[in-house]
């Protein structure tokens, strides 16, 4: 094994620098730029003023609320909401990781860890390829767009590592001929399910109908005990988004809007017509998941890879909840139906890099094919870190 390999094995090397990156990049967009990190913390110090309560997504805010030592320096919180995030990102990271690892192990290679280091690292910053209208005509990026990373907002950040990590081991589940009511896996996940809910529940609107359709596929009514614990999470997860929706629609905890919001089927596409024109929308979609779409056209064989099935169900799912429903009221236009597919975006980039890597040394590993997916990928990562320079020179993450 190469002396790289043993240094970032052994010495963390990849996981300290990541930190310092990502806490240097999140100390100066927390500091500098108007995004829902500082307001996220205007809003911890309302809650300690008490002119405001915890929404029922709680779990950031009370974190950082504990960890700042309930002050109201607002300096304090920031730096530890971009310890947290910082943190956060490293958790996305080594999630992604072992998840690559686990998915080829039958692969090896010499130079195979440093490979998937190399992509997941990348991974973080993967973002939607730009293209001539958005960039230079609708000045925008973001905006329209389905990016798998977002930089603005502290709670789809926070909750990422608990997202994916409940991906992985549903995914496990599916799987497991255990079906105890005790069976580890099935209390994990669960756990996982009301975290991903206390922190941000966006996932979990698309896990929980994605996931009954999975277990229920094969369904046999005389093992319908079995079938229930396998749903045991889902419930958990039922019970406790209900208690979100009137905790926050009806009895409008945590909301700082007087006027009352709730849920309603808009027409198609609303948000997303709202803020690019309609004929773009499809345009948005092709530019935001190229490098899946390309690789589904060259490999149909993905279509039965399992990882990368479940993160494109989730992904449709996520899509057709955007698509139709819209919140009412103050929040018409703040998107909160739309984050569970940030994540699933990235999913879907995580499963179909995990699918490919095993041809990077196979025998076609040269082919023209092969050669124009891994350029999409690096064309992805090159947008996010274009992405980044656009925030710091117009200081807008649009």
């Amino acid at each position: 094994m190469s002396t790289i390999n043993e240094f970032t094995k052994y010495k963390n090397f990849d996981v300290i620098l990541i930190f310092i990156l990502f806490l240097t990049l999140f100390m100066a967009i927390a500091n500098y730029l108007n995004t829902d990190i500082p307001n996220h913390i205007q809003s911890i110090v309302r809650i300690n003023s008490g002119e405001a309560s915890y929404s029922p997504h709680f779990l950031f805010f009370f974190v950082v609320n504990v960890l700042s030592f309930f002050s109201s320096n607002v300096s304090l919180m920031l730096f530890v909401a971009a310890v947290i995030l910082s943190l956060a990102t490293v958790g996305k990271y080594i999630v992604s990781k072992e998840i690559i690892f686990k998915l080829t192990l039958d692969l090896k290679h010499e130079y195979k860890e440093v490979v998937v280091k190399m992509i997941s690292f990348a991974l973080l910053f993967c973002f939607a390829i730009p293209d001539i209208y958005n960039f230079f005509f609708l000045e925008k990026m973001y905006l329209g767009r389905t990016p798998s990373v977002v930089w603005h907002n502290s709670t789809i950040i926070a909750v990422f590592p608990f997202a994916i990590l409940l991906f992985w081991r549903q995914l496990r589940l599916f799987d497991s001929r255990d079906a105890s009511f005790f069976n580890k896996d099935i209390l994990i996940v669960a756990l996982l399910v009301v975290l991903n809910i206390l922190i941000k529940p966006s996932f979990i609107f698309v896990f929980i109908p994605v996931t009954v359709f999975l277990v229920l596929m094969d369904f046999k009514i005389h093992e319908y005990k079995k079938y229930a614990i396998k749903l045991f999470p889902v419930f958990i997860g039922v019970v406790f988004l209900l208690a979100q929706y009137v905790s926050i629609y009806h009895y409008q905890i945590g909301s700082f809007q007087v006027e009352k919001s709730s849920i309603t089927i808009g027409s198609p596409f609303e948000l997303l017509r709202h803020y690019v024109p309609g004929w773009y929308v499809p345009i948005a979609f092709l530019f935001s998941f190229a490098f899946p779409i390309a690789t589904i056209t060259y490999y149909k064989e993905i279509l039965k890879f399992k990882p990368f099935m479940f993160a494109f169900y989730l992904t449709l799912i996520g899509i057709l909840i955007s698509a139709f429903f819209i919140e009412t009221g103050p929040r018409r236009y703040h998107g909160n139906l739309v984050w569970q597919n940030v994540i699933c975006a990235y999913l879907l980039m995580l499963t179909t890099v995990a699918f490919l890597i095993p041809k990077l040394w196979g025998k076609d590993r040269l082919s023209r094919k092969n050669v124009f997916l891994w350029s999409l990928f690096i064309l992805h990562f090159l947008s996010g870190v274009l992405y980044l320079f656009k925030i710091y020179f117009t200081g807008s993450y649009y």
